[in-house]
């Protein structure tokens, strides 16, 4: 089996989560906004997540009595919730569907889900008894990019070792693998056209890699095999 790495969100989260109880006052929300520079924060009852709620949800505050909200608040959950009630509180502000990941969610596929949800960060949970969901942390993009940190000389080891010794058996005194600012450039001869075609897409798709410089050539290329002569 392949040892190719693969990063999990438990890895890269961050679990020194600012958060708020339901009943947190407006004045609390925005003070928990305003301690951390964030726009949205988790709505805990202990560890269960109930919600999250956002700076944009404070200021409906302001526009609840708005014909029609501002562009850059129009969403859809706005239409579905009642006028906001004087003295508001968490439970009365949050947003309750709320997209989240695991701490074993791979960090490809959360970023996946932030661009598909249009959204800068997910809860992290573990789901247990009820349903209920337990938040163990949170991850934002900047901590997705962490990925791409990784030191050159990790991304030629596994290369290496991994991409053409243990996956295509090729010996890798065969070929060269250099790596500059996370692009790796792929120089030598291997057995066939498809090890060549297999070794960039198994390259191009590591963690940390940002590109591939494709210079490999092959001993046979059996696309131009004819197999009526075999």
């Amino acid at each position: 089996m392949s040892a190719l790495r693969r990063t999990l969100v438990g890895e890269v989260m961050t679990t020194d989560v600012e958060a708020v109880g339901p009943d947190a006052s407006v004045t609390e929300i925005v003070a928990g906004l305003r301690r951390r520079g964030v726009r949205t924060l988790p709505v805990l009852d202990g560890e269960s997540l109930l919600g999250v709620v956002s700076e944009a949800d404070v200021l409906r505050l302001a526009e609840h009595d708005d014909v029609e909200p501002p562009v850059v608040h129009r969403r859809l959950r706005w239409r579905h919730r009642p006028e906001v009630p004087p003295h508001a509180r968490a439970r009365d502000l949050m947003t309750t569907e709320v997209v989240t990941v695991t701490p074993e969610t791979g960090v490809a596929e959360a970023a996946r889900t932030m661009a598909t949800h249009r959204v800068g960060w997910l809860p992290v949970v573990d789901r247990v008894a009820d349903d209920t969901l337990r938040l163990r942390g949170v991850v934002g993009r900047r901590d997705l990019l962490r990925v791409f940190e990784r030191p050159d000389e990790d991304l030629v080891r596994e290369v290496r070792d991994e991409v053409f010794l243990r996956i295509l058996l090729v010996d890798p005194a065969r070929v060269t693998v250099t790596a500059s600012g996370g692009i790796v450039t792929l120089e030598g001869r291997v057995p066939s056209h498809a090890d060549a075609v297999v070794a960039v897409t198994l390259t191009r798709r590591l963690e940390g890699v940002v590109d591939v410089v494709d210079r490999l050539t092959h001993d046979v290329d059996e696309r131009a095999v004819d197999v009526w002569s075999l």
